[in-house]
């Protein structure tokens, strides 16, 4: 399974706000700036992430965005489900079945791609946010003094 832009985009917009002090918020240009993604794209992506509860936003001079929990209780999956327009990521198992293609239902494959995709869950669910930012943030420092 390919990450897709989309999460990949969520999950370093994320990872600014979960570097700031609790309840600091942090604006989409800010954040923007900090790890060169399109402001447009973010504000769609935040849109998704404040519906399905992950964020908030503050208004005012200000104002921006905040975690509405640690990065350490926030996985990969929440942000993929959020974003994603279909998490499933396969044809026979998602809402974009291709029917006219289907071999039967469930066809011989169904269960081997099911269990497949129990397995991505669990790993998704298993990787929370800060453990993304930890192995990024020790990836550059390797790269800085190797």
């Amino acid at each position: 399974m390919q990450i897709s832009t989309k999460t990949g985009y969520a999950v370093r917009a994320l990872a600014e706000l979960a570097r700031q002090p609790a309840g600091e918020p942090v604006s989409i240009t800010a954040i923007c700036r900090r790890q060169n993604l399109p402001p447009k794209y973010i504000e769609q992506l935040f849109r998704k992430l404040k519906h399905r509860k992950l964020i908030s936003s503050k208004h005012g001079a200000r104002g921006g965005y905040i975690l509405n929990r640690p990065a350490s209780q926030l996985s990969l999956k929440d942000i993929m489900e959020a974003v994603e327009d279909d998490f499933s990521g396969y044809c026979c198992l998602g809402a974009n079945s291709h029917i006219e293609y289907c071999q039967g239902s469930p066809c011989a494959f169904y269960d081997f791609w099911n269990d497949i995709r129990k397995h991505q869950e669990e790993y998704f669910s298993s990787l929370k946010l800060d453990q993304v930012i930890n192995y990024q943030e020790t990836e550059n420092e390797a790269n800085i003094s190797g």
